[in-house]
């Protein structure tokens, strides 16, 4: 990071400026820090092209298409605005190293780091051509290096800035050296470039040279039109694929998802970087640790502030802090336009009684929504948020105290991507509507942002903890599935276990969970770890199991999704291991011992919901759960009555007599609020949840003991 220049500003939007990232023909890029200390690559444009109003066009429509790109290996765009006398966009900053500056400071990458670098380059461009994109810069400068996998950037932008800037006859937009013969000839492009410049990347990362040498751009150009590639340095197995991708003519290479495929087979659970990168992670990641802590905003949802190291209320240890959450990862190598979208939210139309029966008219009423499976193959988590969202509208109707009413509308999506695209377009266009719950799978997560971005509808996800799903509307109350393991990772810290088996069972799910889990427990403390691959749909689990075994792992930790933890189980205790086992949040269903029967049994469930029948601070809520519904309450029912309450302790604290749902939407952000379940505190910038929110869980005669959050009492 280079000193601020004269001309760059101390402060954007509401991010502090610490520095220089980097310089380029439209601009500055600055790494920006928010009030919560979420660090940030803010890409700001010169002047004398924010003039141009055909930039401006391209320019908002090129932000728009990238905030649609969902993938886990592309930085996503977290905050943006087109409006600005000088426009600029915030991406998630990854403090890694560029592939660039990793082969010239390391040298080449073996060849498994390199297959494990197409597959997944090849799974980012995939999302970014099935957005109506073509990248066209892809280079090794464009390749952030970090201990879960690569980040593709630039993505979104280029297409803005280009053909604002390069509009003479024949331009070549890209830089010579990655570019395809097409993008060299100022032809026309499409997604069969990308795949040609994905190919030189691979080839500079296996050989640490060009394909098409270098010398005058004339002659470079000249030389990837119409020469065969040098590959000389390239490993024989991986030289078919980065040859079908440097054809000439771009029918006939292969599509992003055939490459990846292609290099899918070295990519199960291993460690894909060499040692000697990670380290350089590692450095940058501290340079980033090391800068001055800034205090996040608090506001408190119920009284007076609460202290930002306040314990966990939901009866566990105190959550670790952001410099400790961050040294893990470092050290692990480490639209639709609604009617009423500005219109008053609280009006006095609403029916405002929570379900009692008894509407109070003499307050305005603040619109609620609940977006759940309550149908589908999830119902028991829908019917459970319905519940509890259902028991916080009551109760706060009942005070009379309270300056609204709340009043509830639900949606049924069934779980499917259908349903909840139709659910989100009908709650996004009524104008009362000022937040949405969400208590639905992942996929239907997923089917809805781009709904509820263009109405700009704050959507809370209760169940969701998916990584691909950033995006300025959403907020996710629970630790994301790359985080939620962390507590299991000091548990094994804290018995000294090594030797640490970890199953993905190649679910996307499993990916997320297993990947970073991995590599943390490896950068933290060296602890050996032995990557294993068990399908759901395997029918040969046995034999699969058996193997992981004779191995003699000190513990196995199963990351993959509900489909396969019981026949998983069952396999693994006829082997008679009896070391540690622990599972991830999929386990956590009475379908797991119900389905393993006895093999259930001994085994350490980490979930990110809160048992409300063993939580000290849930008791009340227990009580009034129990007399409204005559039974105890279910997993997710005290997550989704304290995200109501959440919501509505926001509203209160703006002050307004009229909240919008455009004032909730960055004032919930910002909101940190002491619930039953947890205290729910939030990245301002991407939403994620900060903080504990884990919970640990022992199977005992076919049930869940809930032993809390604190490892040390496991």
């Amino acid at each position: 990071m280079q000193p601020l220049g004269p001309q760059d500003p101390a402060r954007i939007a509401g991010y502090r400026v610490l520095g220089r990232l980097g310089v380029g023909g439209m601009g500055v890029v600055l790494l920006g820090r928010s009030a919560g200390g979420t660090l940030v690559a803010v890409k700001l444009i010169r002047a004398e092209y924010a003039d141009d109003a055909a930039f401006r066009t391209r320019f908002r429509r090129e932000v728009a298409i990238a905030r649609r790109v969902r993938t886990r290996y592309a930085v996503p765009v977290v905050d943006a605005d087109t409006e600005a006398a000088a426009p600029w966009l915030a991406t998630a900053f990854v403090p890694g190293p560029s592939l660039a500056d990793a082969v010239a400071a390391t040298g080449p990458l073996p060849a498994r780091s390199v297959r494990a670098l197409g597959g997944m380059l090849a799974e980012a461009l995939e999302a970014v051509h099935a957005a109506g994109m073509v990248h066209r810069d892809v280079k090794p400068g464009n390749v952030l290096l970090a201990v879960d996998g690569p980040r593709l950037i630039d993505f979104g932008i280029a297409r803005a800035l280009d053909d604002t800037v390069l509009t003479a006859t024949d331009a070549v937009v890209g830089s010579p050296g990655f570019l395809s013969p097409e993008q060299a000839q100022g032809r026309p492009v499409g997604p069969p470039s990308d795949i040609f410049s994905l190919g030189c990347v691979l080839a500079h990362a296996a050989s640490g040279v060009r394909p098409f040498g270098g010398g005058p751009v004339e002659a470079l150009l000249f030389r990837t039109v119409y020469d065969p590639p040098q590959l000389d340095g390239v490993p024989a197995g991986l030289r078919p694929v980065v040859e079908a991708c440097l054809a000439k003519e771009p029918g006939e290479r292969p599509t992003a998802a055939e490459l990846r495929a292609a290099c899918a087979e070295d990519d199960a659970g291993q460690t894909w970087l060499p040692t000697s990168v990670t380290h350089l992670i590692a450095e940058r990641s501290a340079r980033m640790l090391a800068l001055p802590e800034i205090e996040a905003t608090q506001l408190d949802a119920t009284a007076p502030t609460a202290p930002s190291d306040a314990p966990d209320t939901a009866g566990g240890a105190r959550p670790p802090g952001r410099r400790r959450m961050l040294t893990y990862l470092a050290s692990g190598a480490a639209g639709l336009a609604v009617a009423g979208s500005t219109a008053w939210l609280l009006g006095r139309d609403g029916d405002g009684d929570g379900g009692t029966g008894r509407r109070d008219t003499s307050r305005p009423v603040l619109h609620l929504a609940l977006q759940a499976d309550l149908t589908g193959p999830a119902r028991r988590h829908g019917k459970a948020a319905e519940q509890g969202a259902r028991l916080a509208v009551a109760e706060h109707n009942a005070d009379e105290d309270n300056p609204f009413t709340l009043a509830l509308t639900t949606a049924d999506d069934r779980g499917d991507v259908s349903g909840a695209e139709s659910a989100a377009r009908r709650l996004a266009a009524d104008g009362r509507i000022a937040a949405v719950i969400g208590a639905t799978g992942a996929d239907a997560v997923g089917a809805t942002l781009d709904t509820y971005d263009g109405a700009g509808l704050t959507l809370v996800g209760v169940l969701d903890g998916d990584i691909r799903h950033l995006n300025r509307i959403l907020l996710t109350a629970r630790p994301s599935n790359a985080l939620h393991l962390y507590p299991a990772a000091q548990y094994l810290g804290l018995h000294d276990l090594d030797d640490i088996a970890v199953v993905d069972d190649e679910s996307e799910y499993g990916r997320q969970v297993t990947r970073l889990f991995a590599e943390g427990l490896r950068g933290t403390g060296g602890r050996r770890v032995l990557p294993e691959t068990v399908p759901a749909d395997a029918r040969d689990t046995d034999a699969r199991v058996r193997a992981m075994v004779a191995k003699s792992p000190g513990a196995v930790v199963y990351g993959g999704g509900a489909d396969g933890i019981a026949r998983f189980a069952r396999a693994l205790a006829g082997t008679g291991y009896r070391g540690p086992r622990i599972a991830s949040q999929a386990a956590h269903d009475p379908d797991f011992p119900d389905r393993a029967g006895a093999s259930a049994d001994g085994w350490l469930v980490v979930s990110t919901a809160t048992d409300p029948l063993a939580a000290p601070a849930a008791r009340a809520f227990t009580r009034a759960f129990r007399a409204r519904h005559r039974a105890d309450p279910p997993s997710f029912a005290a997550e989704a009555y304290d995200v109501v309450r959440l919501v509505a302790a926001c509203a209160r604290k703006l002050d307004r007599p009229r909240p919008t749902r455009h004032d909730l939407l960055p004032a919930l952000r910002r909101t940190t609020y002491e619930g039953v379940s947890k205290t729910y505190a939030f990245e301002p910038e991407n939403g994620g949840y900060v903080g504990a929110g884990a919970f640990f869980y022992r199977v005992t005669g076919g049930r869940f003991r809930f032993l809390g959050s604190d490892h040390r009492k496991v």
